[in-house]
Order: C-alpha cells, then structure tokens, then sequence
C-alpha cells in the first residue's frame, strides 16, 4: 500500500489542522442552542453532570481530557465494561453472539445507560462535545477512535500504529459498511486510514458518517 509522500503529508497534516479549527469553531456556534438544550435534557433526565470527562490516548500515546455528553447514571459498575474490553483487546472477541450467529463487538442492554443516554448513543449526539477537544487540537474530524489508557496497556507493538496520528470523531472503520467489526479489523482499518490519509479520503468519510448519523446508525 502506498504512503504518501513527506512533503504531501506534511503540508495535508497542516490543512488538515487548519480545517479541523475551523470547522469545530462554526460547528459549535451553530450547535450551542442544541448543545444547550441537550445538557438541560441530560440533567432533567438523571442526577449528574451534563458532560462525561474521560482520559483518553491520543497522538504518539499523549493523554487528554475528551469531552462527551454524559449518557450513563453516575457512580455505576463497570467491571463489566472492563472485562469485556481486556476480552475484546487481547482475545479479538466480541460480547456476545446475536440471533444471526453475527458476533457482537459491543456491551448490550448497558444497565449502566441512561434512558435519554440511549437516545444519545444511537443519533450519535454523545460525540458533540468532542468537538471542543478539536477546537484544542487534541482531536480532528477524522481520524481513529480514541481509546482509554486500560485498553492500550494491553494493546500488541503493531496495535500502536493507530496511535501515530491524531484521534478522530469517526474514521475509516465506522463508516466502512461492516457491521460488528473485531478489535483486529477495526486496527487494520485505521491502519489503512493512515496510509492513505488525504483530504478527498477525509471528506468521503466525513459524508459517509452523515448518512451513517441520519438513518441513527449509533456505533
């Protein structure tokens, strides 16, 4: 597979950073009417904050703060959660088996979800906040899903190469089509998103992921 050059990436990795501000900054002035009235909505709904602060790993294994709208009762369990993840990191497997035979890559009937939270989850408005972390630069619009300290301790030397660009809000493998995508083929994905990374590919997903968002295909 080709890597582009250089020279193209680093002048794409600037125009990149330049758009992601850009956008960020009118996509949340447009938004904050809406990002009000979620954070109202999450507060009548539950106790607790409106937003969910996380550590996550970004670029070259950094750690940052990623923004999203809380869609979880405060104070839960998730040592469920926490075995899932080490199950799905070091054994590629999924949570459970659907009706299909279909393995299932994610925790399902969440106790921990609250019911407006699910609402969140499956229209993807959880993410919005997400996008003051690429106002800061933590982030872009596209790139690999960030993870959480937890999973990348347990993570293979090539798992690593997702981490060598900024995370994204969605990326190659959400809109790729597949459904119930293993840890490992969810890694290749971002792999290749890497070495293909260019504006045009940047843009398709970009487009892709709304078409994903409005028919509420939450991931």
């Amino acid at each position: 597979m080709r890597k582009i050059g250089v020279h193209r990436l680093f002048t794409y990795q600037w125009w990149k950073g330049v758009f992601d501000r850009i956008l960020a900054f009118i996509a949340i002035v447009a938004s904050s009417p809406l990002l009000a009235i979620l954070a109202i909505m999450i507060r009548l709904d539950s106790p607790g904050t409106a937003i969910f602060r996380r550590e996550q790993v970004g670029k070259n294994g950094r750690i940052f703060t990623a923004y999203k709208f809380r869609t979880m009762h405060i104070n839960n369990d998730d040592h469920v959660y926490k075995a899932y993840i080490a199950k799905y990191v070091m054994e590629d497997a999924p949570y459970t088996i659907d009706k299909n035979g279909q393995g299932v890559y994610k925790v399902v009937d969440d106790p921990r979800v609250t019911r407006f939270g699910d609402l969140l989850r499956k229209t993807n408005l959880d993410e919005l906040p997400q996008l003051f972390n690429v106002l800061k630069g933590e982030m872009s619009f596209v790139g690999p899903r960030p993870d959480i300290p937890f999973a990348v301790a347990m993570y293979k030397d090539w798992h690593r190469e997702r981490l060598g660009i900024k995370p994204g809000i969605t990326g190659l493998w959400q809109v790729c089509g597949r459904k119930g995508l293993s840890f490992e083929d969810m890694v290749h994905l971002d792999i290749e998103y890497i070495k293909k990374q260019s504006m045009f590919l940047d843009a398709k997903i970009l487009i892709l992921t709304l078409g994903t968002i409005l028919k509420r295909d939450g991931s």
